[in-house]
């Protein structure tokens, strides 16, 4: 088999070290090639280098997984992916119970089950875009703002709530209608596909990546006290009960809001904008624990 491995060199804990062992481990299976793909051609390089792959293997977080499944497209039918989480916030390698040690997925990417799951289109703003975990606005869009490269580099996940903090006193709010419930004071409001956003927060605790659904989550918080049990609860997963959280499971979320809002796509800011919506639309096979 041919194996392609996509690494992320910016990736935190995507080293050379780390890439090397990677590739002795994947070799078991297959040929192996490196592609570490460039910033202005990432598509166009994942495209050409997977023609003959079986299987893509990709060293990086959310956002080079979800880049790489954007690159693939079609492709997709032919191909089994396996992601190698070395980024900050790793919350798809989570939805998917992948250890976050790289050479422990590389483990899995080998010797692990494949499984078919759900992936989601996302429209709005001029922008379409296939995600796998998640797509959010709001809150959490402030916080990737708000969060310095050095910071996220030193602190890994706990970057996101530091970036939290800066932001909190003066969280933005919005009138949101996901799939037609108006939400006032809407502070962030998102479709996962996962569980979990800004590293390991279960906005959606009972998200399932096979079950043809997405799950849909709008919050809102009217004052700093309402915010910060909002932070509490939403980080266990238990915010679903609240007063001022709308949740929804559905094939198609629809959002709009008063003023709009920019919504990332599986962590990445890419210019997607409400209204906007979210459906399934396909299927991927990767590897996963057995």
């Amino acid at each position: 088999m041919d194996i392609l491995l996509i690494v992320n060199p910016s990736s935190g804990g995507a080293g050379e070290d780390v890439r090397d062992s990677v590739r002795e481990r994947l070799a078991s299976r297959g040929r192996v090639s490196v592609l570490e793909p460039s910033e202005e051609g990432f598509d166009a390089d994942v495209t050409k280098a997977a023609e003959a792959a079986g299987l893509v293997a990709v060293a990086g977080g959310d956002g080079t997984f979800s880049r790489a499944v954007n690159a693939l497209g079609p492709q997709l039918e032919d191909i089994v992916l396996a992601l190698l989480p070395t980024g900050t916030g790793n919350d798809f390698a989570r939805s998917l119970e992948l250890p976050r040690d790289p050479l422990e997925a590389a483990e899995i990417a080998v010797a692990g089950v494949e499984r078919s799951i759900d992936v989601g289109r996302a429209l709005g703003g001029g922008v379409e875009k296939i995600f796998v975990n998640a797509c959010i606005g709001g809150f959490p869009v402030a916080m990737d703002e708000a969060v310095d490269p050095g910071t996220k580099s030193r602190l890994g996940p706990l970057a996101f709530w530091a970036a939290g903090a800066k932001v909190a006193a003066d969280l933005p709010r919005t009138t949101v209608t996901m799939n037609g419930v108006e939400v006032t004071e809407c502070v962030a409001v998102g479709v996962g596909n996962g569980r979990t956003s800004g590293g390991g927060i279960a906005v959606w605790p009972r998200a399932a990546l096979d079950d043809g659904l997405l799950d849909g989550c709008a919050m809102a918080a009217p004052n700093a006290a309402a915010a910060a049990k909002l932070a509490v609860k939403v980080k266990g997963g238990t915010h679903n009960d609240l007063d001022g959280v709308a949740t929804t499971r559905a094939a198609k979320v629809v959002t709009e809001s008063d003023p709009g809002i920019e919504i990332n796509v599986d962590g990445e800011l890419v210019g997607l904008t409400t209204p906007a919506s979210f459906e399934i639309a396909g299927r991927a096979r990767i590897m996963c624990p057995g």
